[in-house]
């Protein structure tokens, strides 16, 4: 016996589904930094780990390798999408956002 992957709705598992573009900007809505990570993150320890509301809509997580403590980062912060060459979405904080005090 064999088995292949399969994508589907987890809801109603129709598997008809339908490719659409995120944004690539939106605002942090919960995060965490961490210290211990797993193999493939270990030379970027800290990092924060985020769940980021996307423009437009969705959530999804993804890390920050630029957030060292948990002062350097705060809830509804503006981040954007950058492409990076480690596993995952990486995010930036935006520019003109200020660094939360």
């Amino acid at each position: 016996m064999t088995a292949t992957w399969a994508l589907a709705c987890p809801r109603c598992g129709r598997a008809a589904l339908l490719e659409a573009p995120l944004g690539e900007r939106g605002t942090v809505v919960a995060f965490t930094v961490l210290s211990v990570p797993g193999d493939e993150f270990l030379n970027d320890a800290p990092y924060a780990y985020v769940v980021v509301e996307l423009d437009g809509g969705g959530r999804v997580t993804g890390w920050m390798p630029s957030i060292k403590s948990e002062g350097d980062l705060a809830i509804g912060a503006r981040v954007h999408f950058v492409p990076g060459y480690k596993p995952g979405v990486q995010f930036a904080r935006d520019a003109d956002a200020p660094v939360p005090r």
